[in-house]
């Protein structure tokens, strides 16, 4: 929550107590002791709410000096009281020593406000709003139209119906798994355009699916630590052979046999997961179980790679690339292959394993399209820019 506060109390360890805490929940805090420094910091700084000790508004001088300047008349404030957790609140008091209602009711309070603030657009990026918060404040506003977020790793596209999550795509995936795996990125852009929300493929209530989600991610999360801490890479002992993979199967028997179908070649828990249509977090965890049966096993990634040639060679290679390249604005050289949708599936794999190559960002398509399989890069800043594939 990159929300700003601006917090005025006259006690000034109850005040740096409070700021402390909410700074650790993500909150940006700013501090003021009396009513004139508050105004003139809530002024220059233009925080998202305001949090007051509800004795320094016991006489009105804070509101007074709020209402007194336009900018800062329609300022949220909260008052902090120091109630028993027994007693009944106003609808602007919170508890003091209630850290979590506190940086809640912040959380609510702005997404109100940015909510009612909302035109026909919203821009921005998840460093300043986080996914969920952005999907809550969508939800509250009832707005229907497609969510475009871009991250490092590829752009997804989240539709939406009243407020409610219809539809998600993320690289190739779809569905519930596109949308979980989403809310786990935490840079990028995103933009909210309005209009028809298109195919309705998601039934379930958004709320139910941010709770879900977060639960599942915090569960993968400790999964992966444990069955790959070392960023291993895995392969079937017996993988199934392409007759046994066409047998129709439901349930977890299928997904076993799908992850160990992945696995006839190595792959990353990244790389097994895009692959397996289930969720990430039922994939992984078919694969501890089937690392514990010993069908699987774990290598190490240090193991699997190499260098496209020895030294003694590299320089050779080198200075060949480099009179490939155009002269000019050209780009360079590029290295074209052609093959069946097959084989260009091991190429793809293999490709990764090349010591000095960058794979692109973006899943490679299930059809067969030409794509970039990788760039490599040979030292001395000579490079093959792109390896292509060709069905």
């Amino acid at each position: 929550m990159s929300r700003k506060v601006l917090i005025v109390d006259a006690d000034v360890d109850a005040l740096g107590a409070l700021a402390s805490a909410l700074r650790a929940r993500g909150l940006v805090v700013l501090i003021a002791g009396e009513v004139f420094d508050a105004v003139e910091q809530a002024y220059q700084k233009g925080p998202d709410v305001l949090l007051a000790a509800k004795e320094l508004d016991s006489e009105g001088d804070l509101s007074a000096a709020l209402g007194a300047v336009p900018s800062l008349a329609e300022l949220p404030v909260l008052y902090l009281v120091d109630a028993p957790p027994e007693a009944t609140l106003g609808p602007r008091e919170v508890r003091r020593a209630d850290v979590a209602g506190v940086a809640s009711r912040v959380l609510e309070v702005t997404l109100r406000t940015t909510a009612a603030d909302t035109q026909q657009e919203l821009r921005g990026n998840l460093q300043q709003m986080h996914i969920v918060d952005l999907l809550q404040l969508l939800m509250m506003s009832q707005r229907s139209g497609a969510l475009s977020v871009t991250t490092p790793f590829g752009t997804a596209e989240v539709r939406l119906a009243d407020g409610q999550v219809v539809d998600a795509v993320y690289r190739r995936l779809e569905g519930e798994k596109a949308f979980f795996r989403m809310l786990s990125e935490k840079q990028g852009q995103f933009v909210f355009v309005p209009g028809d929300s298109g195919a309705r493929r998601m039934a379930t209530p958004t709320n139910a699916l941010l709770m879900e989600a977060m639960r599942q991610l915090d569960e993968l999360r400790e999964l992966r630590k444990q069955v790959a801490p070392a960023g291993e890479v895995f392969v079937a002992v017996d993988p199934p052979s392409a007759a046994a993979a066409l047998q129709p199967l439901a349930g977890p028997e299928k997904l076993e046999r799908d992850v160990l179908a992945a696995l006839a070649v190595p792959r990353s828990l990244d790389e097994l997961c895009d692959e397996v249509a289930a969720l990430d977090l039922d994939a992984v965890g078919v694969l501890a179980k089937l690392l514990e049966a010993g069908k699987v096993r774990a290598l190490p990634i240090a193991s699997l790679t190499a260098p496209i040639a020895p030294p003694e060679q590299l320089s050779i290679l080198r200075a060949l690339v480099s009179r490939l390249a155009p002269k000019g604005f050209l780009p360079p050289a590029r290295l074209v292959i052609a093959a069946s949708h097959r084989r260009m599936v091991g190429l793809a794999h293999a490709v990764r394993y090349i010591e000095n190559v960058v794979t692109p960002s973006e899943l490679p398509p299930r059809v067969a399209l030409p794509r970039p399989f990788g760039t490599l890069r040979l030292g001395e800043g000579v490079e093959v820019e792109r390896c292509d594939g060709v069905d």
